[in-house]
């Protein structure tokens, strides 16, 4: 037995003349819900309203006709097998087959056409037309990338989003990292595809260190082609050592002798690099280090405007860095450094929070004082309100050292959207025995309903992210 109709919302405008239909935006409306009897409502309206029928059961009888004989009016032959197909069903679904069969193609009057696919297309072909009838395809780690190969040369984007999902989900994070890299990744890069491009990236960044430092990846980096070493460059993800390694990285790539065309455009390829480098992240030692660099002095005006800016962001205070707006792009985003500095990442995932519940980041700078110590502190952020009684997205800075002397501190805490600094805070607090937490009033610049809001400019894919950085002060 079907299911019966379900009743949606209609927007019900009064009878107009012809001549009148520009002026509909002025027109009433009236809001019909699954509650609204049928009987409320003017049964009489000339649109009348919307009303479905079971889709899924439309889908599996449709489905029977998947390589049946019965009404094809199509033969597709792929690596020797014959497939019963109708027309209909694949330009509604396709419109590289609505151009085929068309009358323009050349074998748009045959009965019969052969379609040249890949071996292991080949395999998965059944699979790939079956879902065109039914909108349904079993996915495995074996087929799924196959399967995508059909959907991106017949242009088919509902299964193309069903196979980048399931690979995104369930296959990218479960491979070794080399199967990661030669398979999807290159794939991902070769056709654009910016959703599996991310999750691969975000995967290899895991072991980034080892990607752009052991021998075990030396040839996989250096053959990178210049886009792909970009969707690197550009990540915020990436875990390495400091922003320093991921330059001699680049330097490496750049001046590769097997590579004699990308040598032969040097300084082309260094421009563009240049642009994903965060210099500023690098302590002054280093940057005069790479000053002095061979291909630095060669190409001096490509670093005046970095160099210039990396200089200014560590000559100032975190206040005088709160004011300026070139210190919110992207060269001013921290990525997740391991060594010790006085800065730090976090990434929150935002569904997953409870409210008034709190979120503790432990982590350690250096310290002023002689002989070197480390110094720990706690961050504490209550993403979805701080109590019943104080609905506030609140970050609190913790020290966790028990101190002997007073501990002046400049703090500078940021929410960092895809690509920019989107708000910040700062302040003075000197830490001591009894004075040892400092609330950075974040509350004051974004509310708890912000953060929750659908599509909200606070968070990147669902992630709360914020970088803090601390100065000593006199």
């Amino acid at each position: 037995m079907a299911s019966p109709p379900n009743i949606q919302q209609l927007s019900l405008q009064p009878v107009q003349p012809q001549a009148d239909h520009s002026e509909s935006s002025s027109q009433s409306l009236l809001n019909v819900s699954l509650k609204s009897s049928p009987s409320t409502i003017s049964l009489s309206s000339p649109e009348g309203i919307d009303c479905y029928g079971n889709e899924r059961q439309v889908l599996t009888k449709q489905t029977k006709f998947f390589n049946n004989e019965a009404l094809s009016d199509i033969i597709l032959t792929v690596g020797g097998n014959k497939f019963y197909a109708h027309k209909f069903i694949l330009v509604q679904c396709s419109d590289v087959f609505e151009r085929m069969l068309s009358e323009d193609w050349s074998n748009s009057e045959k009965k019969e056409v052969e379609l040249v696919e890949e071996n292991e297309c080949v395999e998965v072909f059944p699979r790939f037309l079956k879902f065109l009838y039914s909108c349904h395809i079993k996915l495995n780690m074996d087929n799924t990338l196959p399967v995508l190969i059909l959907a991106d040369k017949y242009n088919v984007t509902s299964l193309r989003q069903v196979c980048t999902n399931f690979a995104c989900s369930f296959i990218i994070p479960k491979l070794q990292l080399k199967d990661v890299f030669h398979q999807w990744f290159q794939y991902g890069t070769k056709c654009y595809h910016k959703q599996l491009i991310t999750s691969c990236v975000n995967v290899l960044a895991e072991k980034m260190d080892e990607v752009i430092g052991s021998v075990e990846w030396e040839q996989e980096w250096i053959t990178l082609d210049r886009d792909q070493l970009v969707e690197f460059l550009r990540s915020s993800d990436l875990i390495v050592k400091d922003e320093y390694e991921l330059w001699k990285a680049a330097v490496k790539w750049l001046t590769s002798s097997q590579h004699q065309a990308r040598l032969d455009n040097l300084e082309t390829n260094l421009q563009e690099i240049v642009k994903y480098i965060r210099f500023p992240m690098m302590s002054p030692q280093q940057l005069c280090e790479i000053e002095r660099a061979d291909i630095v002095q060669k190409h001096p005006e490509l670093f005046q405007k970095p160099f210039l800016l990396a200089y200014k962001y560590h000559a100032l205070t975190l206040t005088g860095r709160a004011h300026e707006k070139c210190f919110t792009s992207p060269a001013c985003l921290l990525r997740n450094y391991t060594d010790l500095r006085w800065e730090k990442r976090f990434v929150i995932h935002y569904p997953s929070c409870q409210r008034f519940n709190e979120i503790s980041e432990r982590f350690s700078t250096r310290a002023s004082s002689l002989p070197v110590q480390v110094w720990d502190w706690e961050l504490k952020v209550f993403p979805k309100g701080f109590s019943s009684n104080a609905d506030d997205f609140r970050c609190i800075l913790y020290s966790n050292l028990i101190l002997d002397q007073p501990r002046p501190i400049e703090y500078l805490l940021s929410i960092v959207g895809k690509d920019e600094i989107i708000h910040s805070v700062f302040g003075r607090k000197s830490f001591s025995k009894t004075r040892y937490t400092a609330d950075t009033e974040m509350d004051k610049k974004v509310g708890v309903g912000e953060l929750a809001q659908s599509n909200s400019p606070y968070l990147v894919d669902d992630k709360l992210i914020l970088q803090i950085s601390l100065k000593p002060v006199d």
